[in-house]
């Protein structure tokens, strides 16, 4: 028998049903699974033990799951809750470690509607290894793949805490739908899910995520990869927060987001909520390169986006760090806050004698390419935005640095200096050659501060808000900030993009357009908009008819759902169906159109699109068969880091900025996702995009494009 239960086949010829009932024996079951294989445990059984996820040979996921009917548990994209607990079957971490781990090179496993716990008095281990570190991993080829955790409910011991819910070292990994609580301890860090020595993809996306530590980080300990950088991290449409009960009770609090080691990672459409002064100095959202041990200099946080974010009852927003003040790293790079919404952002949230310092931000120590645009910060700190020098290879001027578009308040310092002083000094001192226009200052000093800018009176500023006392932030229609940005948009957050991010909707990554610097801002025209009302869950729009001129190269149009070949472009040559910066076809096989295509050795074989450089782009005729949202995969291969790239359809980007990481190889093949693709029925022109190119030149390689 595979287990202590009943295994039985099911009818479809090439996919198996494991039953593995309370006292039966899991591991053997986990064994004996086979790629397109489900394994239902007995809702309610508990199984107790280190449980390991084997390497198997195929693609197809094998799903692990209650063996409760649907109708009993959330459905699709809804979040799980612990009232579903008597569903659910238990795996039970223990003193010898995590409930469940991964084996070297294992992929494709599918966790869904689980309970994860520890045993009592065991709650130093991690309830789920996705991924190793040390001689386990070393190396990329060791790194586990392909992993989904779809509405489970992990949960420390209500009395002592526990250390972490998933160490996240794997590749391309979605969390979802997933209910995580009771991370704590006492001086210990401890997070629902932290992530270090693995290279990504990651999605994080609807989870409700309670730690005491850090609800969610990547680094905080050197990669025993070399070289290794988590990257093409999404986090987005999360509750990310701690009962505030916690205040009180002795638990180690630091942070509720925070990148240590990361790169190309977008903070979006989440509710970042209930953060006090603890262990650390109370800044809710930590951007800090650290070589923690020593031993990653090539350690780095790089393109980071937070947009469309609501962050509240905080003692503080961001912290912001050029450069590891006690190793050696790379230089922070590109971090973008934009349309985000911070309110109540207070000194009274700390647990000791020491106030929060309630500013938007801290930044030092010489990151280049920081902006604020487009927020709206409520907080009673006596600065808004610190700026201070630190311990850096290239100085402590912050270049490249852009503040536009922002509701800001003085209190005692809008924009302070260390050791220089408030506004224009500080700025001249910090951030020269800054964009600092169109926001205001409520309270401020004109003369202190560029020109361009606005210095409401405080009473005025807090009377422009429909009902700040609810946490209403949007401006009445008499609001001199009404259409007064760079952009010819509001001042301060867009409500109806932060309100459809929250409810779902994602926004393209972008910096903010380049500013022209006004005279200062005196009585512009109200204009009376429409009443604001917060969105629905959004709906795919109708496509821009746009002719492309090309054909389909079969002569019929791919259908969708479904696997589009790289090399199976539309016909109808440059500048048509495609645009190639080099002549001939450098792989020489397949097709002699200029295009540049080559023999894959990736499963399956076939012929691969090499080559790639920014500027360049395909076109793919393509019929879908339903209006819904797709979950859009690109097989890619890069040796050394690739570039980015996106696709279009009928001309509007509907993926975003998406990244290729170093796969090791030019054939060593990963799989990268964006989930949550709108696409409406009926016939479109996909547009596979060059953005830029990596490290080695080069966006990287492309087996095929899976719409699912």
């Amino acid at each position: 028998m595979v287990c202590a239960a009943l295994a039985t086949m099911a009818t479809s010829a090439t996919a198996a049903t494991l039953t593995v009932s309370a006292g039966g024996d899991l591991q053997a079951a986990l064994n004996a699974a086979q790629p397109g294989d489900t394994i239902l445990l007995q809702p309610g059984a508990t199984f107790t033990g280190n449980f390991i996820l084997p390497v198997k040979n195929g693609s197809a996921d094998i799903t692990i799951r209650s063996a409760a009917p649907d109708s009993a548990l959330p459905a699709d994209g809804q979040r799980i809750t612990p009232d579903y607990a008597v569903q659910l079957p238990k795996l039970r971490s223990n003193s010898n470690g995590a409930a469940l781990a991964t084996a070297p090179g294992a992929s494709h496993w599918r966790l869904m509607f689980l309970e994860f716990f520890p045993e009592p008095g065991t709650t130093t281990a991690d309830l789920v290894e996705l991924g190793a570190t040390g001689s386990q991993q070393n190396t990329l080829v060791q790194v586990p793949q392909h992993f989904i955790v779809d509405r489970v409910y992990m949960h420390g011991d209500p009395t002592n805490g526990q250390r972490r819910g998933i160490a996240l070292n794997s590749g391309d990994t979605q969390v979802l739908n997933s209910y995580f609580a009771d991370f704590k301890g006492k001086n210990v860090d401890t997070q629902a899910i932290c992530g270090w020595n693995g290279p990504g993809p990651y999605l994080v996306e609807n989870n409700y995520l309670e730690a005491a530590g850090e609800n969610i980080m990547f680094g905080g300990s050197d990669p025993s990869v070399p070289n290794l950088v988590p990257s093409d991290i999404t986090i987005r449409h999360n509750l990310i927060s701690r009962p505030m009960a916690w205040m009180n009770q002795g638990w180690t609090v630091k942070n509720l987001v925070e990148f240590k080691n990361a790169e190309n990672a977008v903070v979006e459409g989440n509710i970042i909520e209930n953060h006090w002064v603890g262990g650390q100095q109370g800044s809710a959202i930590v951007v800090t390169p650290r070589n923690q041990s020593n031993t990653a200099p090539w350690t780095v946080v790089r393109n980071i986006t937070f947009q469309n974010n609501i962050i509240r009852h905080v003692s503080s927003g961001f912290n912001i760090l050029g450069y590891d003040n006690l190793a050696p790293s790379q230089q922070t790079d590109t971090v973008i806050v934009r349309n985000n919404l911070l309110y109540d952002v207070s000194a009274k949230y700390t647990s000791s004698s020491t106030a929060g310092p309630a500013r938007l931000a801290i930044v030092g120590a010489g990151p280049k390419n920081v902006t604020f645009d487009h927020n709206t910060v409520d907080n009673d700190g006596a600065s808004t935005l610190f700026l201070y020098g630190g311990a850096t290879p290239t100085g402590v001027q912050i270049t490249g640095f852009t503040l536009t578009n922002n509701l800001l308040k003085q209190n005692s310092w809008a924009i302070y200096g260390d050791a220089v002083g408030q506004g224009q000094p500080a700025i001249d001192h910090f951030t020269p050659n800054a964009t600092i226009a169109h926001n205001t200052f409520a309270g401020a000093a004109a003369r202190l501060y560029p020109t361009g800018n606005d210095f409401p009176a405080v009473a005025q500023w807090l009377a422009d808000f429909a009902d700040r006392t609810n946490g209403d932030y949007r401006l009445v229609p008499t609001s001199l900030s009404r259409n007064a940005g760079s952009d010819g948009k509001d001042i301060g957050v867009d409500y109806v993009e932060l309100m459809a991010a929250i409810n779902g909707a994602s926004s393209p990554v972008v910096a903010p357009p380049p500013v022209v610097v006004p005279p200062p801002l005196v009585n512009p025209p109200v204009v009376m908009p429409p009443p604001v009302v917060t969105p629905p869950p959004p709906v795919a729009k109708p496509p821009v008819t746009t002719p492309s001129g090309s054909r389909p190269y079969s002569g019929t149009a791919i259908g969708l759902p479904g696997r589009i070949q790289a090399e199976n472009y539309d016909k109808g040559g440059e500048g048509v169906a495609f645009h190639d910066t080099t002549g001939g076809n450098a792989g020489k096989t397949y097709r002699t159109d200029g295009v540049d295509l080559q023999a894959t050795t990736d499963a399956g074989g076939g012929r691969d699109l090499g080559w790639t450089v920014k500027g360049e782009w395909l076109k793919y005729s393509v019929t879908v068969a339903s209006a819904r949202r797709y979950a859009v995969s690109f097989r890619v291969a890069s040796k050394g880091t690739g570039g980015t790239f996106h696709l279009e359809v009928d001309g509007v980007n509907v993926t975003g900025t998406m990244r290729i990481p170093n796969t090791g190889g030019w054939q060593s093949w990963t799989t990268v996702t964006r989930t949550g693709v709108a696409l409406t029925a009926g016939p479109h022109v996909l547009r596979l995009v060059m953005d830029t190119n990596g490290t080695n030149g080069a966006v990287g390689n492309f087996n095929w494009i899976d719409v699912k």
